[in-house]
């Protein structure tokens, strides 16, 4: 039994992906609502009438049209329209991974798409609109039509002749069964979206650029007014200049100005990366990134003799991610490294001091859970693990261990980005339970850890298990699907042989605490932005993407 006629409520800011997905849709009889891309959620939230009115039942939300991250969108969505379902795109994304789409799934989205590609638009087309179809309990697919109004969409110019395709990959790109999305499980060739904020690359517009124009946020149905399409055309150009301009660096996103994807090539080697500056910079944060910046900075140093990097830690409270960022809105440090992405307070700090900030992802860690030696637990899942810290679980025979209080131990939150990443995501932005121990570092968690049997914590599993104190346990979403934090069994003999993250399950996704690498950037047009860029720049050269390996976090690349 299918539903009655439901209309998609489209939010794609590049027009390319716009376009192509709305012809997709019609095709199936589907209304599409398309919002201009500079509405807000807030402005959408206030539309709530209008949405009902259009017996809008699905969401399709490119996770640039806000500059938010999948989790933020999910939860908006949650709070704002619980009963619509949700897809998400990333329309500069050739390829998602399959760990990318299990996070936006276990928040609450139905699917993750990627961009469509000018070469390959049929058979994910294909795919991608059956799964809507089902979600919405529409009709069957009319695959004829899709294909017919596809081709009109290629022969009116939307699409360069020599991508069109022949009638024989026609009939194979329709023959064969398609894929509702395009997972990536070659990491070198992909790029990290969740949870960071996915479109955190922010291009300069030059001086003399008016700002774009900000579109009302009133709905408007599947043919657009005209007014909607010039404003539409103004606002690519204006973006298209924007970024023409800083596309200075192989590493950096290209854009075509018709079409909404993006390839990433590596700069091979430190020596080959554009625009790196000379002369003394300052920067700080993340006490996780301490296993990454010897090698680096002899890396740099040994290429660039004349830069010089002073890690600058904070006076007041302790060093990490939050301190970082703070240093940097302060005017104190040129940039910083984080755990954790930037929150919407840090943004408005910024915008209200004259300037921008943004983050780019460079690597993946792994969350390890470690306990006492001597303790003698299976595991635990990260709903256990969250009723650990909010002190709902006391006791280790609550869990099959001995009759054994627990002492859980935390970073403080708002100056460690672990502390700051763990409250959000595995407790839910609730607070830590009163019993929750404060420390000032992974090694003072660990020198305690040593004197308390029944102590529990949880940091970097390439900084926690390097350490060789704690005992790693498995973690998993279920009692049957936990995973080991460490390659194979945790070793008896550390050091000299030491415990070794588990890259491969932080990979693939199968590990369940993962989360991005960030180098923050200040956008100022001044020096702090010329070594931010030329830093991160380093960090996604091949070279760069090497060390972060070799110290035991996941290449982004």
């Amino acid at each position: 039994m299918y539903s009655a006629s439901k209309s998609v409520l489209l939010l794609q800011p590049l027009k390319f992906q716009a376009q192509v997905w709305t012809t997709a849709l019609q095709s199936q009889q589907i209304e599409v609502i398309e919002e201009p891309a500079g509405i807000s959620f807030s402005q959408l939230a206030g539309q709530r009438d209008a949405i009902e009115r259009a017996n809008i039942g699905l969401l399709l939300v490119d996770l640039g049209a806000q500059q938010l991250n999948a989790f933020d969108v999910c939860r908006w969505y949650h709070d704002n329209y619980p009963d619509l379902k949700l897809i998400l795109t990333a329309g500069l994304r050739q390829k998602v991974l399959s760990t990318e789409r299990r996070l936006a799934l276990e928040q609450g989205a139905e699917d993750l798409f990627p961009g469509f590609q000018q070469d390959n638009i049929l058979p994910t087309a294909i795919g991608r609109v059956r799964r809507i179809l089902e979600i919405l309990r529409y009709h069957p697919l009319e695959e004829q039509d899709l294909i017919d109004d596809l081709m009109t969409f290629y022969r009116h110019g939307a699409v360069p002749a020599h991508k069109l395709p022949t009638p024989t990959e026609m009939a194979f790109s329709t023959s064969r069964q398609s894929c509702p999305i395009d997972l990536d499980e070659n990491p070198q060739t992909s790029t990290i979206i969740l949870p960071e904020r996915a479109y955190s690359v922010q291009r300069l517009s030059s001086p003399e650029e008016p700002p774009a124009p900000v579109q009302p946020p009133s709905i408007q149905k599947s043919k657009l007014s005209k007014f909607y399409l010039k404003a539409s055309l103004v606002t690519l150009l204006l973006l298209i200049a924007g970024f023409w301009g800083w596309l200075r660096s192989p590493n950096q996103l290209q854009l075509s100005p018709g079409q909404g994807a993006a390839t990433l090539a590596l700069t091979p080697t430190f020596s080959e990366v554009p625009d790196v500056p000379e002369g003394l910079y300052n920067y700080g944060g993340s006490a996780t990134w301490a296993l990454i910046r010897p090698e680096v900075e002899d890396a740099i140093a040994e290429v660039y003799p004349n830069l010089q990097l002073r890690y600058v830690e904070t006076v007041k409270g302790t060093p990490g991610s939050g301190q970082g960022i703070k240093m940097l809105l302060d005017g104190k440090i040129d940039f910083t490294q984080s755990t954790r992405p930037l929150n919407d307070e840090e943004y408005a700090i910024a915008i209200k001091r004259g300037f921008k900030v943004t983050q780019h992802a460079i690597g993946l860690d792994g969350i390890a859970v470690v306990v006492h030696p001597s303790l003698n637990v299976p595991g635990l899942t990260v709903a256990q693990l969250r009723d650990i810290y909010l002190g709902n679980i006391n006791n280790w025979n609550q869990l099959g261990g001995p009759d054994q209080d627990i002492i859980p131990f935390s970073r403080q939150s708002g100056d460690s980005g672990t502390a700051d990443y763990f409250q959000e995501y595995v407790l839910q932005n609730e607070p830590f339970s009163s019993s929750v121990v404060p420390i000032y570092s992974t090694t003072d968690a660990l020198r305690q850890l040593n004197r308390a049997t029944g102590g529990i914590y949880y940091a970097s599993a390439a900084e926690v298990l390097y350490q060789c104190i704690g005992k790693p346990i498995p973690l998993g979403l279920s009692q049957d699907q936990r995973i080991p934090p460490q390659q194979g069994k945790p070793t008896q003999n550390c050091p000299p042989a030491r415990n070794q993250p588990n890259l491969a399950a932080f990979r693939d996704g199968s590990y369940p605490i993962t989360r991005p690498l960030y180098v923050i950037v200040k956008e100022n047009k001044d020096r702090e932005q010329l070594i931010g860029e030329a830093y991160t720049d380093l960090m996604l050269s091949e070279q760069g993407q090497k060390l972060i390996e070799q110290a035991g976090f996941v290449r982004i690349e």
